[in-house]
This record gives C-alpha cells, sequence and structure tokens, in this order.
C-alpha cells in the first residue's frame, strides 16, 4: 500500500476544496482549519484570503477595505 505524500494530500484537498484533515479522517467537518495562535479575525481573513486567492485577492481584500 501506497500512503500519499504531504504534497499529494495538499493538491487533493485543493482540488476538493477540504482540508487535509478531513482527507486523513481526523475531522468530519471537510472545512476544519486550525487556526494560527495569536491572529485576530481580520490577519485570519488576509491569510486564507492569500491562501485561496494569492496576491491578487489580498489587493482587493484591502482596496475593499480601503473603500468602506
Amino acid at each position: 500500500m501506497n500512503d500519499p505524500t504531504g504534497a499529494s494530500l495538499k493538491a487533493m484537498a485543493k482540488h476538493l476544496d477540504v482540508s487535509v484533515d478531513y482527507l486523513l479522517g481526523i475531522t468530519d467537518d471537510p472545512t476544519f482549519q486550525i487556526r494560527e495562535p495569536g491572529l485576530d479575525d481580520e490577519e485570519h481573513e488576509l491569510l486564507e484570503t492569500y491562501r485561496h486567492e494569492g496576491w491578487p485577492g489580498v489587493i482587493h481584500l484591502g482596496a475593499e477595505k480601503v473603500t468602506r
């Protein structure tokens, strides 16, 4: 039996839009993610935007905050 590599798990999770923990059966919540300690809600939003959309998403998020 071959176990998937970390890179393979990450790619599958991204493609399926679920967490790696969900793929491994650690959680039943497909969107569960451990929050980084010490981040407030705005910092967490920034980090998640970068992870999912890259720099263009971060720039868009910043522009939204400036116009509010």
